[in-house]
């Protein structure tokens, strides 16, 4: 009897440890320049697989949050955000994953001032292929069918809610 008990408990901790969500090790920017788009990049990791990783931003204050995909890059998961212009001043973001037993999981929300070119000491670093290919997704229908004019939409597709 005692090794029935020893042996469920180990797989009840095991079945527990799977469906565990997704763990997220991410180090916020400093800063970004105005007129840039914005790498941002989180290493995602799961005891199953990885579904979706996305980065939600907003310039600050606003009601609604827009997200890019992050893709994995064989290293960490990245994703673009589109150049926020300088009236923008900060952006709030934060990336959220869901596994494939559909955890979710997401990091406090960070903010980032956009700062103007050489005040910013370490920008994050785009990818110009990715830049001129940013597709932005909306989460609320009030968001309308444009991007919110604190972002340069040159490169950007938004995909507004139907």
């Amino acid at each position: 009897m005692r090794k029935l008990l020893v042996t469920t408990l180990v797989l009840t901790a095991a079945l527990a440890a799977a469906n565990d969500p997704p763990t997220i090790d991410h180090v916020p920017a400093l800063c970004t320049v105005a007129d840039k788009p914005i790498s941002l990049c989180a290493a995602i990791s799961d005891d199953g697989n990885v579904a979706v990783a996305r980065v939600y931003f907003r310039r600050e204050g606003e009601d609604y949050y827009s997200f890019v995909p992050m893709t994995f890059t064989g290293v960490s998961y990245c994703g673009t955000l589109p150049a926020p212009r300088e009236k923008a001043k900060t952006i709030e973001y934060y990336v959220n994953a869901v596994d494939d037993s559909y955890q979710p999981q997401r990091t406090s929300t960070f903010r980032l001032p956009v700062k103007p070119e050489g005040v910013c000491e370490f920008p994050p670093v785009v990818d110009a292929a990715k830049a001129g290919a940013i597709k932005v997704y909306a989460t609320n229908r009030k968001q309308g069918k444009k991007l919110d004019d604190a972002f340069a939409v040159s490169g950007v597709t938004f995909v507004p809610l139907p």
